[in-house]
């Protein structure tokens, strides 16, 4: 579905998080835009549509899902970071993974074009712990049942990827501030940054890339090549980024800050 000048129509879940937010901005006058989140979106623009919901309830994602092109889905239980590790299981299970299952078959049964799913580094973070580059291709190693919860995100788009023919890309998403600059101090080949622009492109370009059934992107900025392989995301998708989070006038002006999240 196209809006009036012609735009194709995406739905992006989690629109009034930081990272729906951010990428809107980078994402506008390419696409037209329906945006979902449990709350009206304050900075919603002209032309575009907007749906109060619950991605944990699948009428709403199926109504939601009806007539877009794709699907981008940013939508995370609220306070995941936090709290106890049953509760982080909990919301995991509740929240995450039901809303998983909700945007694919949804997809499945309405035909969306493709299926971006914003995943996690932390899906294998113990290599990012002990000092392993880390490929898509690797196996899994989460650092927490958030990490876990986003490999089993990663899986279940295999399935509907390869049985239901549903396209879906992930991108492992780094430390993402909604900002154009880092925020911190990192040393050549170790900054964890993705740019608001950067994420932007990796989201279009996963759009755009029919060709391609199923993929797992890193996604982060220059700069971080002593922690995450891009060459997938290069090669397959065409991703080049444009910002780097190791630059000089970032080390110089956050030097003493932390690093690490």
């Amino acid at each position: 579905m196209n809006d009036e000048k012609g735009a194709k129509r995406i739905l992006i879940t989690g629109a009034a998080g930081v990272v729906g937010t951010a990428i809107r901005k980078h994402l506008a006058g390419r696409y037209a835009f329906r945006l979902m989140d449990v709350k009206p979106v304050p900075d919603a623009q002209p032309g575009d549509q907007t749906v109060v919901g619950n991605v944990a309830d699948f009428q709403d994602v199926l109504e939601a899902t009806r007539g877009v092109v794709a699907i981008v889905h940013l939508a995370l239980g609220s306070g995941q970071r936090h709290g106890t590790d049953a509760n982080r299981a909990q919301r995991t299970i509740d929240v995450d993974i039901r809303a998983l299952y909700n945007v694919y078959e949804a997809a499945h049964v309405n035909k969306v074009g493709g299926v971006v799913f914003a995943s996690t580094n932390h899906v294998a973070g113990l290599n990012e712990q002990d000092g392993i580059v880390a490929r898509p291709e690797m196996p899994v190693r989460p650092d927490g049942i958030y990490g876990a919860g986003k490999a089993f995100g990663e899986a279940l788009g295999r399935y509907y990827a390869e049985r239901k023919g549903v396209r879906v890309h992930c991108i492992r998403i780094a430390n993402f501030n909604g900002k154009d600059e880092p925020g911190r101090d990192y040393e050549p080949g170790m900054s964890r940054w993705l740019s608001p622009r950067d994420a932007a492109q990796l989201v279009w370009r996963c759009i755009e890339a029919a060709h391609v059934p199923f993929g797992i992107f890193y996604g982060v900025s220059r700069g971080a090549e002593k922690k995450w392989d891009l060459t997938t995301s290069r090669e397959v998708l065409g991703y080049e980024p444009e910002d780097d989070g190791s630059l000089e006038q970032w080390r110089t002006r956050y030097r003493g800050s932390p690093t690490t999240t």
